[in-house]
């Protein structure tokens, strides 16, 4: 019994190893993008994005919002969700088309923001979102590229936007 015990032990020591040093070798920063179209004017769109308090009402992986003090004259929020509690900035708000939230948490090991396009389209409105992110940690962007995917916190957006709406949106991934 004790040699399987240090068996899974080695292979798991190797695992996070090789992870490790997958990581070592991918880049600090990425971009990705993903966009989804919406039945509901660019306005609409721009209010849900920039109403912050009410994100743990449309958004599931969200679940309290508690606003900071403004930051430089913009809109600054503490986000808790299941991964965690960050803050963020909202550092370009243009409305009804452009808006970028920034995180501001210090030594999370990842910082970077996200950018909103919102633009008017047959259907209503498109919204693509752009991720500038830098995570610091290897491991982490061994995770972050291989386990969770570089998209799914903005899929995950778009759809709970979507629900937000009543509609259930198709993301497409765009880099």
């Amino acid at each position: 019994m004790m040699k399987w015990i240090l068996v899974l032990f080695g292979v798991l020591v190797a695992a996070v190893a090789i992870a490790y040093t997958v990581g070592t070798r991918l880049p600090q920063d990425h971009l990705a993008a993903a966009r989804a179209r919406f039945a509901v004017p660019p306005d609409s769109v721009y209010a849900a994005i920039t109403d912050v308090d009410a994100y743990p009402k449309w958004r599931k992986d969200v679940k309290s919002v508690s606003r900071l003090p403004a930051q430089n004259g913009h809109t600054a929020w503490r986000e808790t969700a299941g991964s965690g509690v960050l803050d963020y900035e909202a550092t370009v708000a243009i409305r009804p088309n452009r808006v970028v939230n920034t995180i501001t948490t210090k030594g999370a090991g990842f910082a970077g923001r996200w950018i909103f396009q919102i633009l008017p389209d047959s259907l209503g409105s498109t919204l693509t979102i752009t991720e500038e992110g830098t995570v610091q940690q290897p491991l982490f962007r061994f995770l972050q590229r291989y386990v969770f995917g570089t998209h799914a916190a903005m899929e995950a957006f778009l759809h709970s936007l979507g629900g937000r709406f009543g509609e259930n949106v198709t993301v497409t991934v765009l880099s």
